[in-house]
Parts: C-alpha cells; sequence; structure tokens
C-alpha cells in the first residue's frame, strides 16, 4: 500500500464516517466489531478480514462499517480490540446528530434507534437532549418516565418528593415508614437492652410513689441516643396518660438529628392532648423545621379535617415553598364521616340544614337533642338524617357514610404566608394558575 494512499485512510479514520450504510459481512458480524487504533490517533472500525499477527511486515485488511475495503500497515497500530457491533454503530450515528443534526428531532430518531437496539443508557442522554431542545415534546417526557402535574413536567423523583415520599433501599415510601425501616436496621441485642431499660423507667412513671416517678422521669429525661426514638415511641407513645406522652415529647426533643423528626410531628398533629401537641411543637425547635416539611405535607391528605389544618400550620411556620402546590390541593378538602342513625322501620322526623324540625312528631314532645341541631347546622349530618325518639332503643340504629367537603382556614392561611399573594380565597383553579406564572417568572 502506498504511503499516499495510507495517510488518505488515515485522515478518513480520524474524521470518521459521516453516514451510515450497513453491509452484509457487517451484518452477518451480527454480535460485534473489530476497532483498530491507530499511531497517530485515529480508528478504524469493522471486521478484520484476515487474523493479526503482528508479524513484520504484515498488511491488516478491514472491511469498514461503511462497506470499505481498507488495508493498512500492522507497523502503525496500536492496538485492535473487539466491541458490541450496536455500540460501535450507536457511536458513528451519535457523531452525525452532533455535528449535522443537533435537533429534537434528530435526537428522537437516534433515541428510537437506541430503544430498538436496547441501549437504555444511551437513549436516556437522547431523550435528555430532546426535551433540553423541546420542552413540550411528550413523547420524550414519557420516555424519561416524566409526569405532566399542574402544567409542570417532573422527574419520577420529583414527582415521587411533591407527594411526600422519599427514596430508601430502592422504592419509595413515607418518611416515617423509611424511619421505621431504619430503626429496625438496629442491632438486637442493642435493642432489647434499650426496650427493657425504657419499659422499666416508663413503669417507674406509672407507680404512686413521687421519688420513683419523678427518678423514672429524670432518667428518661437524660436519653440521648438516636437509637432510642423506636422504643420510646412504641412505649411512651401508647400511655392514656397526656403527661407521660408529654415527657415523651421533651425525650425526643432531646435527641439530636432527624430521627425523632417524624414522631414528634405525629404528636404536633395527632394528640389528643393540647399540652402534648404544645410540647411536641416546641420540641421540633426551629433548626428541624425543614425535616418536618415532608411529613406535614403528605398529612394534608388525612382523613381527619383537625390533622389537615393543624399540618398546614405547621407547614406556614416552616416557610418552605415546596408546600405551596400541595397547600393549593388542600385548600377544600374531602372528609367522610361515619354517623349513627335509626334504623328505618321506626317513627321518626327530619331535621333541615338550618336545624329547624319539620315532622309533626315534635309537637309530641319528642323534640330535637340540641347536639343534633347544632350538628345539622355544621354540616356534620346529612339532610334528611332521621332521628329516633327517645323511647326507642340505640341497638336498632345503622352506621351510614356522610361525605362533607371543609374548606381549611388554615390552608388558606399558610398559603397566603408562603407567598405572600393575597389570593383567589378557596378557588383553586385561580391559585393554580398564578402559582405557575409565579415560578415562570410572568406572574
Amino acid at each position: 500500500m502506498t504511503g499516499g494512499s495510507d495517510r488518505s485512510i488515515v485522515r478518513g479514520a480520524t474524521c470518521r464516517v459521516a453516514a451510515v450504510a450497513w453491509t452484509l459481512s457487517s451484518l452477518a458480524n451480527g454480535l460485534s466489531a473489530d476497532v483498530i487504533r491507530l499511531d497517530n490517533g485515529g480508528e478504524l472500525r469493522g471486521e478484520l478480514l484476515r487474523a493479526v499477527t503482528r508479524t513484520p511486515g504484515e498488511t491488516i485488511v478491514m472491511r469498514t462499517l461503511a462497506g470499505s475495503r481498507v488495508e493498512v500497515s500492522g507497523e502503525r497500530v496500536v492496538l485492535v480490540a473487539r466491541r458490541p457491533l450496536k455500540v460501535e454503530e450507536y457511536e458513528l450515528r451519535a457523531e452525525r446528530v452532533a455535528t449535522g443534526s443537533d435537533t429534537a428531532e434528530g435526537h428522537w430518531e437516534l433515541a428510537e434507534w437506541c430503544r430498538k437496539q436496547r441501549l437504555p443508557d444511551q437513549r436516556r442522554g437522547h431523550l435528555e437532549r430532546v426535551v433540553s431542545l423541546d420542552p413540550r415534546h411528550k413523547q420524550a417526557h414519557y420516555g424519561l418516565g416524566h409526569t405532566l402535574r399542574d402544567g409542570k413536567w417532573m422527574t419520577r423523583e420529583e414527582f415521587m418528593e411533591s407527594r411526600g415520599l422519599v427514596r430508601f433501599r430502592g422504592r419509595y415510601m413515607t418518611p416515617q415508614q423509611r424511619d421505621d425501616l431504619q430503626a429496625n436496621t438496629i442491632g438486637a441485642t442493642a435493642y432489647r437492652k434499650w426496650f427493657s431499660q425504657i419499659r422499666i423507667w416508663h413503669k417507674w412513671m406509672k407507680t404512686r410513689d413521687p421519688v420513683q416517678q419523678a427518678r423514672g422521669r429524670d432518667e428518661l429525661l437524660g436519653i440521648t441516643d438516636p437509637a432510642t426514638v423506636v422504643p420510646l415511641v412504641r412505649i411512651l407513645g401508647r400511655d392514656d396518660v397526656p403527661t407521660i406522652r408529654e415527657v415523651l415529647a421533651r425525650v425526643l426533643g432531646g435527641i439530636s438529628g432527624p430521627a425523632p423528626v417524624g414522631p414528634l410531628v405525629e404528636l404536633t398533629l395527632r394528640d389528643t392532648s393540647y399540652a402534648v401537641r404544645g410540647t411536641a411543637r416546641n420540641a421540633i425547635g426551629s433548626n428541624r423545621l425543614g425535616a418536618a416539611v415532608p411529613f406535614a405535607i403528605a398529612a394534608l391528605g388525612d382523613r381527619s379535617n383537625e390533622v389537615v389544618r393543624r399540618a398546614a400550620v405547621l407547614l406556614g411556620q416552616c416557610g418552605d415553598l415546596a408546600a405551596v402546590p400541595h397547600l393549593i390541593a388542600a385548600l377544600v378538602t374531602r372528609h367522610v364521616h361515619r354517623v349513627r342513625v335509626p334504623g328505618s322501620r321506626h317513627p321518626s322526623f327530619a331535621v333541615a340544614r338550618d336545624g329547624t324540625p319539620v315532622h309533626p312528631a315534635v309537637a309530641q314532645g319528642f323534640g330535637v337533642p340540641p347536639a343534633v341541631i347544632r350538628g345539622m347546622q355544621a354540616g356534620r349530618f346529612p339532610f334528611g338524617v332521621v332521628i329516633l325518639p327517645p323511647q326507642f332503643s340505640e341497638r336498632e340504629t345503622q352506621v351510614i357514610s356522610v361525605v362533607v367537603d371543609r374548606e381549611n382556614p388554615e390552608v388558606l392561611a399558610a398559603l397566603k404566608k408562603l407567598t405572600e399573594h393575597d389570593g383567589p380565597g378557596y378557588n383553586r383553579r385561580p391559585w393554580k394558575l398564578w402559582w405557575l406564572a409565579f415560578q415562570q417568572g410572568s406572574q
């Protein structure tokens, strides 16, 4: 082979093939391609037509991926390797797209080719390029696993986070579930030790001896080990005495780090005692409010309207704008109440929504209990709920479901505080549109 021809081949190899034209021989090769690295940094890719012996004066013969027959002196060859054929073809196609058609359409076509060739990593790279060039390309977004929510495309991770979920050990779960799993990784010996010790101190607090009570309380308040969070919650959190649950909140507040935040938020939002809820909220402190946000967001979907409203108050204090779309969704929440009402076989009367009795039986002295009238006025019972006269047995009743939509003033107040926007009241759609405009900087 002449030197000029050799240099021409090398220059062609350095520039690489601009267009892909598969030959029957390269297709027949099927699984892999040969790659020759030259001493000037150039490469030839295709199928070796004879084995490389590395003997002096050897000529290496290759049919390139473009179908050309090439001969090159063995002295020019630095190395010979085999790579998957589809990877080689991909690199040629990718080079063509990068240099000649760096468009959404070009990258989308290559992404589809990668899908058919089962090259997921390469496909993802081109899909990401597509959405960067054309943010409205739906197929590319779906290919990336994105979800359209409130006019914004989100990754799966972003979508899960927007629902208050976290990724742990390869799957998504609530922060509380994650904390429980982490707690379960505690050594069995250490866990049993703490569980037994905390149970002893708890029993001391349940005695009638004030000295023993104080001793148990002081021992508990001295705990600082994060590994104690689970046994503390399981033992003290189930106690029906509010003062003991207050001690639990104080103990959790004295444990550093994020481990106690979830249990403290639970106490803040769900405990039946006002004093316990206040102690737990103070125990969270200002420096851990950020860690409380996912737990409070998850609580916005709670079945209890009281929990929803308390969660909104906490989110308003956290100051995290990530809570805004969740608060918008919770402006009006639907709750199902189970109400016990009389059976249909007995004489009865109905009450209008304003609490007015509408049955002649009232004149006969049956009357409507004041609590029922107040419930009707507040919308807790459906129109036409049946009320048994007092002489009938309570056993002859049935339980029905009552669906009630609640406007949540605490949610609205939290929204206004976080966004510094007066807002359109409880109407969710104008809020969503405003938030979208705010994110785009066009409000």
